[in-house]
């Protein structure tokens, strides 16, 4: 009898050794997973950054892929200190992640559009409102300017 007791014990430690371990894989799998993840997004959001939105041309050789354009819209919070360059930052920062999607290494010939104007918001006149409308050229860079590799050639 006891030894059927000891036997059963011996089992189930056994199998809560084999749950334990089953777990920790799994939180070891789902942590890589997250770490993936992170370092994905951090990698998309490098990349984004390295966009540029320019309001001339550039001298590189490039390959217009689409025009773009965004919309961005701020409010001040009544009472509350505003910021008149929020909406244009945050229409850049849009205009950066659709050449991203587009695959585009920059936008040319960027032009902002920056309305400005007051509206009544819970009770308080005059809340100012910005509008921002952006629009440019998506461009693929295909290399440096033809003037740049002669002179490379001695």
């Amino acid at each position: 009898m006891f030894d059927s007791i000891k036997e059963n014990l011996k089992k189930a430690n056994e199998e809560r050794a084999r749950s334990k371990e089953e777990q920790d894989r799994k939180d070891r799998a789902k942590q890589q997973q997250a770490d993936m993840n992170a370092k994905a997004k951090e990698d998309r959001e490098r990349k984004i950054a390295t966009i540029r939105v320019i309001t001339g041309d550039v001298k590189y050789r490039y390959a217009i892929l689409d025009t773009l354009r965004v919309f961005s819209h701020y409010t001040a919070e009544p009472g509350q200190p505003y910021d008149p360059t929020a909406s244009s930052m945050q229409a850049t920062r849009m205009m950066q992640e659709l050449a991203f999607s587009t695959g585009a290494d920059a936008v040319i010939h960027a032009q902002y559009q920056i309305v400005r104007y007051t509206t009544q918001r819970r009770n308080f006149a005059d809340v100012p409102v910005y509008e921002t409308h952006l629009f440019g050229t998506a461009i693929k860079v295909m290399g440096p300017p033809s003037d740049w590799e002669d002179s490379q050639d001695g």
